[in-house]
């Protein structure tokens, strides 16, 4: 997997991990684009046409957390009240039917009820969660409910995720590996291809040895230029 070079390449790559994901039996399917300034809605419809043309597969519902937000992907992406819905609607059994596959665009740590209660409806529909922020769900609460909502969070997997970092970015697309890159003057390059997702301690070892290793190859051409 080579990085993106723009938002319709991640867009195929995005398809085609999940499509080998689905294949595998994954039902609970998390996407990491952590960018600023991403219109979602957006971003969820074009995902949507990708898979729905790689597959020919039937309609992806989207969901949202409130009301607002799926009547306007209705309105701007001329979408039925069965393809554009909210959290809620699907917890209370609405628009399951056609719910084969649905995309929760950006659930937050606020939603986090409404969106367990859609996922536990949804069965094991496969769910697609793009971009969640539900890390900090069980904030404030007792030990039980912690202990259950870390459990619900453990079943997703990121089947494809872009994290930019400072001069360097990390990614994944289903089935791996994770791939670490460092950003030079003339692009990103591959620094390292790893199994399993890098913390940042491990990060951070690992660019700082390449930078080490490219300084130290820099040093030895202009030495060898010296003495030519």
């Amino acid at each position: 997997m080579d990085l993106p070079g723009d938002l319709n390449a991640a867009r195929r790559q995005c398809a085609a991990a999940l499509e080998a994901a689905l294949a595998d039996g994954l039902t609970r399917l998390q996407v990491d684009l952590r960018f600023e300034g991403l219109r979602w809605p957006v971003v969820a419809h074009g995902l949507c046409q990708a898979l729905q043309q790689r597959k020919n597969r039937e309609t992806v519902v989207l969901a949202f957390a409130d009301m607002g937000a799926a009547a306007l992907a209705r309105r701007d992406f001329d979408l039925s009240a069965t393809e554009a819905v909210t959290f809620a609607d699907l917890g209370s059994g609405r628009c399951l039917d056609k719910a084969a596959l649905c995309m929760a665009v950006t659930p937050t740590a606020p939603d986090f009820t409404a969106f367990e209660n859609a996922c536990t409806a949804l069965g094991e529909h496969p769910v697609i969660a793009l971009n969640p922020r539900l890390e900090d769900a069980a904030v404030g609460i007792g030990s039980v409910a912690r202990t259950r909502r870390r459990g619900f969070l453990a079943r997703w997997r990121v089947v494809y995720g872009l994290y930019p970092l400072e001069q360097a970015a990390l990614a994944y697309a289903h089935p791996g590996p994770w791939r670490l890159f460092r950003e030079d003057p003339d692009g990103f390059r591959l620094v390292a291809s790893l199994p399993n997702r890098p913390d940042g301690s491990a990060m951070d070892q690992l660019l700082g040895q390449d930078r080490w290793a490219g300084g130290l190859a820099q040093a030895a051409d202009d030495l060898l230029q010296q003495m030519g």
